[in-house]
C-alpha cells in the first residue's frame, strides 16, 4: 500500500470518507432533512471558509497574473462548453425537451463544490486551493443563470413566476455564500489584508471539515438514491463518459495549446473531470427539468468518477 501512486492513494482516503457517508445512509443516520441540512451548511458556511482561507496568500504580481489567467480560461471553458452540449445532444433524439436539458446541464457544469475542493486538496495540495477558488468563479455566476435556462428548456424558468422575479430571484441566487467569499478572499489577497486571530484560526478549523463532510454526504446520497430505473438509458451512460472522459480531455489539449502549466495547467483539467454537478438533481426540481434523469446522472457519474479521476490524476498530475 505504501507504493501507491499519491493520486490512488488520495482518491482511496475520499473513497474510504464517502464509504463513511454510504454506511450512515443505509443505517438512515444520514437522509432526507439531514441530508439536505449538512449539504446546506458545507455550502453556506464550510465551502465559504475554506475558500476564505485559501486565498490567504501573500500578495504577489505574478500570483495575481495566474489568477487572472486562469479566470480568463474557465471563462473560455464556459463559452465553449455550451454549444458543444447543444451540439452533443442533438443526437439524444428519441430525448423531450426536459432530458435533454438536463443533460446539456449535466456536461456543461461539474460537482465543484462537493467533489472539486476535496479532490484538489489532496491530489495537488492546499496551495492549490487559491486557484481552484478562482477558477469557480464562473460555475456560481453561470450555473445558476444560464444553468437553470438550460434545465427547464425555457427562459422563464420557474413555474408561475414573471421574467423580471425570474431574473432577480436568479441574480440573488448566483450571489451565494461560496462565490461572495471567492471576491471577498480575492480583494483581501489583492489589498494583502490578513484576517485577525482568532477569526483566522476559527476559518481555518471550519473550512478543514468541508473534505470529510463533502465525501460522507455524497456517499449518503448514493445511498439513498435508487439506481435500477436509470442504468439502462445509453444516453445516461453517453453524458457521463463526456462528462468524465472526453470534455477533462479536451480542457487538457486546450491548456496545453494555451501555453499553461502547473497549477494554472493541473485545475481546470482535475475540475473538469468532476462528475455532474450534484445540484443538477435540486434545479430540475425547482425548474420543472427531468429530475429522474438528473438524479441517475449525479449517481452513475459519481460511481464512476472513483475510477476516472484516479487514472487521470496518475497521467497529468504525478
Amino acid at each position: 500500500m505504501d507504493n501507491l501512486p499519491p493520486s490512488v492513494s488520495q482518491s482511496l482516503i475520499l473513497f474510504i470518507l464517502m464509504g463513511a457517508g454510504f454506511i450512515a445512509g443505509k443505517a438512515g443516520i444520514l437522509r432526507g432533512d439531514t441530508i439536505r441540512g449538512l449539504s446546506r451548511f458545507l455550502l453556506d458556511f464550510t465551502l465559504p471558509a475554506l475558500v476564505i482561507h485559501s486565498m490567504q496568500r501573500p500578495f504577489s504580481p505574478e500570483l495575481r497574473n495566474q489568477a487572472m489567467s486562469i479566470l480568463g480560461f474557465s471563462f473560455i471553458i464556459y463559452a465553449t462548453a455550451f454549444p458543444m452540449a447543444y451540439l452533443l445532444t442533438v443526437m439524444y433524439r428519441k430525448a423531450g425537451h426536459r432530458e435533454k436539458g438536463v443533460h446539456r446541464f449535466a456536461m456543461c457544469f461539474s460537482n465543484v463544490g462537493f467533489m472539486g475542493f476535496p479532490v484538489a486538496e489532496s491530489l495537488l495540495g492546499q496551495e492549490s486551493l487559491f486557484m481552484v477558488s478562482v477558477y469557480n468563479i464562473p460555475f456560481q455566476l453561470l450555473a445558476f443563470s444560464v444553468g437553470t435556462i438550460m434545465v427547464a428548456g425555457r427562459v422563464t424558468a420557474a413555474k408561475d413566476e414573471s421574467f423580471v422575479v425570474s431574473v432577480v430571484r436568479t441574480l440573488k441566487v448566483g450571489m451565494n455564500p461560496a462565490v461572495l467569499a471567492a471576491i471577498t478572499g480575492f480583494v483581501l489577497f489583492l489589498l494583502s489584508i490578513r484576517i485577525p486571530e482568532p477569526l483566522a484560526t476559527a476559518t481555518s478549523l471550519l473550512g478543514s471539515t468541508t473534505t470529510p463532510l463533502s465525501m460522507a454526504l455524497i456517499g449518503a446520497v448514493l445511498a439513498n438514491t435508487r439506481l435500477g430505473p436509470v442504468v439502462g438509458s445509453p444516453r445516461l451512460w453517453f453524458t457521463t463518459g463526456y462528462r468524465l472522459v472526453l470534455h477533462p480531455l479536451a480542457v487538457l489539449a486546450l491548456a496545453k495549446a494555451s501555453g499553461l502549466s502547473g497549477l494554472e495547467l493541473a485545475v481546470p483539467v482535475l475540475m473538469a473531470a468532476m462528475p455532474v454537478a450534484a445540484n443538477t438533481t435540486i434545479l430540475a426540481g425547482v425548474y420543472g427539468g427531468d429530475e429522474v434523469t438528473a438524479s441517475g446522472l449525479v449517481f452513475i457519474s459519481t460511481a464512476v468518477s472513483l475510477l476516472t479521476i484516479p487514472i487521470l490524476g496518475g497521467l497529468v498530475f504525478v
